[in-house]
């Protein structure tokens, strides 16, 4: 048996299991160790969140299928909007859900806009699926000339700078609820 009882409701306390605080030791309950409720994200404000993110992913998408030259400022786009509008729609919480479900986000945004790119161009999955040196169809002439161009420059996949710039938008969205 020990001497030692809380400072709050006077049950006795082991002293590994007394919590310091500003006004003496406390039991557990009464010291109200919990985690922090920044960290914790209902699942209602989630979905809600993840809602609003997938509706800011699906418009830069659709902005890139008309704008692809605009590369770098739609990257900046899709990490600060869907993170924004995420961290806005759950409360500015952080943590490793909204990491994940923020990343996951931009990704289904990246993976659309190129999707869209593709239906621009003309381009066929079979094309995509080969990586063709050199696709050439009446849309790409007019926006790369005549000598056509790469399925890679036309759906953006090259790593530097395209990779990089998508790597922004992840990097945001990993600072930005850490």
């Amino acid at each position: 048996m020990t001497g030692l009882r809380c400072s709050r409701c006077g049950k006795p306390i082991c002293p590994q299991c007394a919590v310091r605080t500003p006004v003496g030791l406390r039991c557990p309950d009464c010291a109200g160790v919990r985690g922090l409720p920044t960290y914790r994200t209902p699942a209602s404000s989630l979905a809600k969140a993840a809602g609003a993110g997938l509706a800011v992913a699906v418009g830069t998408a659709i902005l890139w299928r008309f704008f692809p030259e605009w590369q770098f400022y739609l990257c900046l786009l899709m990490g600060f909007g869907v993170v924004e509008t995420i961290a806005r729609f759950s409360g500015n919480k952080r943590g490793a859900d909204l990491q994940f479900l923020a990343m996951g986000i931009v990704t289904i945004g990246f993976l659309l806009s190129r999707v869209l790119l593709a239906q621009r161009f003309g381009i066929s999955m079979a094309e995509v699926n080969a990586l063709e040196q050199r696709v050439i169809s009446d849309e790409i002439i007019g926006q790369y000339g005549f000598g056509g161009a790469s399925v890679s420059d036309i759906l953006q996949l090259r790593f530097i700078p395209d990779v990089v710039y998508a790597l922004l938008a992840y990097l945001i969205a990993w600072i930005r609820f850490r």
